[in-house]
């Protein structure tokens, strides 16, 4: 008896077979080379580079779960495979959406590449743009459809649209509201926090003045009063807890904070102007944060390693009062928060007094004068001191000293302003009179606004369930300030303004739902998430324009004759303006209860880096340097900005790109065109499209191209996983087993690089093993998954057995020396307890086995007559070489092969080189493709092959880490 035991399936006896079945199985194997998507027959190759295209992009929105299956399916479709057939609905739709030319989402880096290969209006920043050459894309305000004519201006002075009138249909919004459910969060272990939940909570309740919170709150405030040091003393940073559980609870609290102060700002002024208040909002926020780490660090509240205990920046009691504030908000506690910030900061709920920066100040009082400043250091690099001397027209001087030119013109500014009293006091009551805010007027809706802008207003007041109370404010938010300069009167008739005072105070709202969506998923998963998962990047306009796009607030929003209602800047801002509007009314009941337009938009939001951040990755992995200049154009109102980037690589060759942008984009738009760019091209070589790229676009590939393989030193694990995501470098192509295409890619490249550029390397082939191991072998890998698999049934039972087989053959192999022998020592322990067959039609064909391929037959031997043997029944093996590659069939009579044989044999394709398992109804088809003796490869191709070829480099880790995965899972069984 063995392991197959009560494992193996009975089924009816087959019917007899012909003789030399494995010239069937071959000729099926090789008939087999396309997939039925959806009615449509698809190609395996084109499958293949569709699932690493859409693994690539669920990388980019770090979707790992995704990536994985779309990469582990990638590797089942080599020729002669049988993939499933019941693939998920959402890679269904999406691969049909890429075979078809279409995509659900926007597209960016390599899947944009290639969908468009040529761009035409990229160029290098020393050829000037063809009168003739025309936009690559059309801006996504352009691609909308035009906002429908009134049939008559409004009553309130906008003017007649130029557009023709066309009948009135009223926007169809989506209006339900629905409660929020949140999975429940993950317990903070009670080794690490102990009693101290309570004694913060203590404290917490104290300071507010009566408040008592339940376990689960007391838990969470006892993690949060931790700081990142003591983590690492009390060894529960690795397994149970990782800093950056500290770092989402700190965002958290931060967004909370700021939602707090602007509320309570907005409370008692009304602001001339959004830079008014944001200035403000800046001053208070830094006072509130001094406030709150006093109070930490009074009540003795931080929780630091002995290290950081000797000499504590003010910053980390600072960052503990924020995680404190996060938690309270994470827990539905945002009334408790406030009244913590206001007993902490008395300063909350009234205006703090205004102080003008020395610089600021000093400006004002000597502009008609005019100001210089000259600078000058002395000391060390490590403990610099900068002098600032300040002069004005007349010949007044002062000066000043600093750790920093910022701090030593301000010094400098402030020696003017003492020395000079009556000027500095003029300054500053004009100053004061300036800044004095408006009185605050509850805004009206308009008397007459015309059809869309009224249903707008009515169907956002239905969909945020505010009735009538707010239709002032939401006619606000989506007034423009353009609007407003040429409709005064109604304005000033209805106590109107712009909508920049509340998209200021939305953006704050928006940034605060945001991270407490993304805070509540990543805890509730567990308190080990990696730096992906503890990502919050601030919301972008781009996102907030797509949310307005979908409430369809241009219907409704009021601008000028000459300004789009359509813009992205001008929609992003109506969006913010709409949610401070709700937010007013509702406040933190919005994190429980909200449109489910906000709710779908909220949960879907991907906080990826974008195009700027990913280029910068990948400068740092290959030591690029570089830097954005830009050129503006336009009136002053009407800037447009062109992002130009200067790279240099690690030899100190030198290239300079510009793209421009249609429209009039500002600074972040220009350099995320730019660099969006650089990914773009760089990504053209994997489809074959770098042929039909212009010669600049070329230039600048070569450029790249080289800069990598130049500039590749000794990339960590994490650089690596973002290496093969991205696909640098052929990578990806290794991995997924496909080495047609990567061959392919690396003829591809080969005359892009030159003749004196062919060398490849130790730093690359080291790479291709890397990246080759933690593919096979690593924590994420299909053997290491599977070898983890609990519980005690069936199929966790056969996978884990699967993968200590396969880890068998990868790391230790037979001792024999041909094919030969391992079959005969197989069939000498096999005879006794099963009926064997062999036949062996090798004859003279030459066939060169890797050494890893040994192992390969072996264990594949051993796994199906297990079977036989437990099924009671025979088991023949037929031997044959054609072209160069071993076929081995086993066939098994009254055995459930698939079931018994899927997983191995699944599991032996992906992690063995050049090793085929194809599962069938009656037998097991084993193709070991040896040494084609081909013409010898181009260095580039013969690093990546050699290494696709190698076994694993470190075969004591693969030991140690692979091999004990099975025991691990058993341990972990009921």
């Amino acid at each position: 008896m063995n392991r197959w035991v009560g494992i193996v399936s009975l089924r009816e006896t087959a019917p007899p077979t012909p003789v030399h079945r494995i010239a069937l199985a071959i000729a099926a194997a090789r008939n087999r080379t396309s997939y039925r998507l959806a009615g449509h027959t698809v190609p395996y190759a084109r499958m293949r580079s569709a699932l690493r295209t859409l693994g690539q992009e669920h990388a980019r929105h770090h979707e790992w779960g995704r990536y994985e299956y779309c990469v582990d399916l990638a590797g089942d479709f080599f020729d002669g495979g049988h993939p499933p057939t019941g693939l998920p609905s959402w890679l269904t739709n999406e691969l049909q959406n890429l075979l078809d030319g279409r995509s659900g989402t926007p597209l960016t880096g390599e899947r944009k590449a290639r969908e468009a290969p040529r761009r035409t209006d990229s160029r290098p920043a020393h050829q000037r743009p063809a009168s003739t050459r025309r936009g690559r894309t059309t801006p996504p305000e352009a691609a909308r459809p035009a906002r429908p004519a009134q049939s008559a201006p409004p009553a309130t002075g906008q003017g007649p649209s130029p557009e023709p009138v066309r009948p009135y249909s009223r926007a169809e919004r989506r209006l339900d509201v629905h409660d929020v459910t949140y999975p429940a969060l993950c317990e903070p272990p009670v080794s690490l926090v102990g009693t101290y939940g309570q004694e913060v909570r203590e404290i917490v309740g104290n300071t507010v003045r009566g408040w008592d919170a339940g376990p689960e709150v007391t838990a969470w405030l006892g993690l949060a009063a931790e700081h990142r040091s003591h983590l690492y003393e009390s060894h529960h940073h690795a397994d149970q807890v990782t800093p950056h559980v500290l770092g989402l609870l700190g965002r958290l609290g931060g967004t909370a904070l700021d939602v707090i102060l602007v509320d309570a700002y907005t409370r008692w002024t009304n602001p001339r102007k959004s830079a008014e208040q944001s200035g403000e909002h800046a001053r208070r926020r830094a006072a509130a944060d001094l406030a709150l780490g006093a109070w930490a660090t009074k009540q003795g509240l931080v929780r630091m390693g002995a290290g950081e205990a000797q000499h504590p920046a003010r910053s980390v009691f600072e960052g503990v009062a924020r995680q404190i504030l996060g938690v309270l908000s994470l827990c539905g506690e945002h009334e408790i928060a406030r009244r913590l910030v206001a007993s902490v900061w008395p300063d909350l709920d009234r205006p703090s007094e205004t102080r003008a920066e020395p610089v600021a100040l000093a400006q004002t009082a000597f502009r008609k004068e005019g100001l210089t400043y000259e600078y000058d250091e002395e000391g060390p690099d490590h403990r610099k001191v900068f002098r600032a001397a300040v002069r004005t027209g007349t010949g007044r001087t002062a000066e000043g000293t600093g750790q920093s030119k910022k701090a030593a013109r301000a010094a400098a500014a402030r020696a003017l302003l003492d020395a000079y009293p009556q000027v500095a006091a003029a300054a500053a009551t004009e100053r004061t009179a300036a800044s004095a805010p408006l009185p605050a007027a509850s805004p009206l809706p308009y008397a007459q606004p015309g059809n869309r802008h009224r249903d707008a207003v009515s169907d956002l007041a239905a969909m945020f369930e505010l009735g009538h109370r707010a239709d002032g404010l939401l006619a606000q938010a989506l007034t423009h300030a353009s609007w407003v300069h040429e409709n005064q009167a109604a304005a000033t008739a209805a106590r109107q303004r712009d909508n920049q005072i509340l998209a200021h105070h939305g953006s704050h709202v928006v940034n605060h739902l945001a991270a407490h969506v993304r805070v509540r998923q990543a805890l509730a998963n567990g308190l080990t998430p990696d730096e992906d998962e503890a990502r919050i990047l601030t919301v972008s306009d781009d996102d907030t324009a797509r949310l307005g796009a979908t409430l369809q607030l241009a219907e409704g929003l009021l601008t000028s004759r000459g300004e789009s209602a359509q813009g992205r800047t001008a929609v992003s801002d109506a969006t913010q303006a709409v949610i401070a509007a709700a937010w007013r009314v509702h406040g933190p009941r919005l994190l429980g209860r909200r449109p489910a337009v906000l709710d779908d938009w909220l949960s879907g939001l991907e906080h990826q880096h974008d195009p700027v951040t990913v280029l910068d990755a990948m400068a740092t992995t290959y030591g690029i340097d570089y830097e954005y200049t830009y050129d503006i154009s336009g009136p002053e109102h009407l800037k447009s900005y062109t992002a130009t980037i200067g790279l240099r690589d690690a030899r100190g060759r030198a290239h300079r790109w510009t793209e421009r942008r249609p429209g009039t984009p500002g600074k972040p738009e220009a350099k995320k065109a730019t660099a969006e760019a650089i990914l773009d091209i760089l990504a053209t070589p994997i489809n074959g499209a770098a042929d039909d790229l212009p010669a600049p676009e070329r230039d600048l590939l070569i450029f790249l191209l080289r800069a990598q393989l130049d500039g590749l030193g000794q990339p960590t694990e994490r650089q690596r996983t973002r290496i093969l995501a991205r696909g640098d470098l052929g990578t990806d192509l290794l991995t997924t087993g496909d080495t047609e295409a990567f061959l392919a890619w690396a003829e591809r490249v080969r005359p892009l690089l030159g003749p004196d550029n062919t060398a490849v390397g130790d730093p690359l082939r080291e790479l291709y093993r890397q990246v080759l191991d933690d593919t096979r072998l690593g924590p994420g890998s299909l053997l290491r998954r599977m070898a983890a698999v609990p519980g005690p049934d069936v199929a966790s039972v056969v996978r884990r057995n699967a993968a200590d087989a396969v880890r068998r053959a990868l790391s230790i192999g037979p001792q024999a020396a041909s094919v030969r022998d391992v079959v005969q020592d197989w069939w000498r322990d096999q005879a006794p307890a099963t009926s064997v067959t062999v036949r062996d039609d090798m004859r003279q064909e030459v066939f060169r086995p890797l050494p890893i391929h040994l192992g390969a037959l072996d264990e594949t031997l051993t796994w199906c007559g297990e079977a036989a043997e437990a099924a009671d029944t025979r088991i023949d093996v037929e031997l044959t070489v054609q072209d160069g590659t071993l076929h081995v069939w086993l066939g098994l009579d009254r055995v459930d092969v698939r079931a018994a044989c899927d997983d191995f044999g699944r599991l032996l394709s992906h992690t063995l080189p050049h090793t085929d398992c194809l599962v069938g109804d009656d037998h097991v088809l084993l193709r070991l493709h040896g040494d084609l003796e081909t013409d010898p490869l181009h260095p580039l191709a013969a690093a990546g092959m050699d290494a696709y070829a190698s076994g694993p480099k470190d075969r004591r880790r693969l030991i140690e880490q692979v091999a004990d995965g099975p025991a691990e899972a058993q341990d972990k069984q009921p």
